[in-house]
């Protein structure tokens, strides 16, 4: 296995599912010769074009409308938003579009569109960079939320949300991006979608969470063990 940071495991993601799908379509500002602002997309319109991987005006409300349509017509989006506080000018895609459209078609119609975004404190980013908006997502029917805690994780759950038929937003803690490297499978391999994951097993008490508080949680489970002999279960 690679040793990769959890933004090249999201790039290695990207860069499988565009060679195995023709229909996957990476878009965003600043995605294609940049490679985004934390190079997540670096390298991938080298390889696969400008017609696959390409750059947008800087309007979320345009990003969300160009994914919805494209979505329509048989195509996999994987729209960045370059920080999820610039959800709100998107959000009439997302919630009201998006998120309704196998209902609102008895189910003729689907958007398997990813929205990809950086989010998440503790790094000190400007306003609106660091919104923690992921509760307005999760209390919108029919929107799939993704937080991965480590690289191995966030490939396999980006490859499941670019394959799902339905929309998921895909959330990237800033402070996890290069803070520690995990081994990475070459090659594809999903993690289903909406399934708990222990990550340390426990009897008196169980921690819930996700992104970058799973690492919080667990230095707390292990000084609650060390200090008062608690044996604290954590699930992502």
């Amino acid at each position: 296995m690679a040793q990769m940071t959890m933004i090249q495991a999201i790039t290695d993601a990207m860069r499988v599912e565009l060679e195995k799908d023709p229909s996957v379509l990476v878009f965003g500002e600043d995605v294609g010769h940049n490679g985004g602002v934390f190079r997540a997309t670096d390298g991938l319109q080298k390889q696969f074009g400008e017609e696959r991987v390409f750059d947008t005006p800087l309007a979320e409300s345009a990003i969300g409308g160009l994914a919805v349509g494209l979505g329509l017509t048989g195509f996999r989006p994987v729209a960045e938003i370059q920080f999820f506080g610039f959800v709100f000018e998107v959000f009439d895609s997302v919630a009201a579009q998006a998120a309704r459209m196998r209902y609102r078609s008895g189910g003729r119609y689907h958007s398997p569109i990813v929205f990809r975004s950086p989010f998440g404190g503790g790094v000190k980013t400007p306003e609106l960079h660091a919104d923690s908006l992921e509760g307005l997502m999760l209390q919108t029917p029919g929107l799939k939320v993704v937080i991965p805690s480590n690289p191995y994780d966030a490939k396999g759950l980006l490859i499941s949300a670019i394959r799902d038929n339905d929309p998921v937003i895909f959330l990237e803690h800033m402070k996890l991006y290069r803070s520690f490297r995990g081994e990475v499978p070459e090659g594809e391999y999903t993690i289903p979608l909406g399934k708990a994951n222990v990550v340390k097993e426990g009897s008196d008490v169980t921690i819930i969470t996700y992104g970058a508080m799973v690492h919080t949680s667990l230095k707390a489970a292990e000084l609650a063990e060390k200090e008062r002999g608690a044996k604290v279960e954590s699930l992502i």
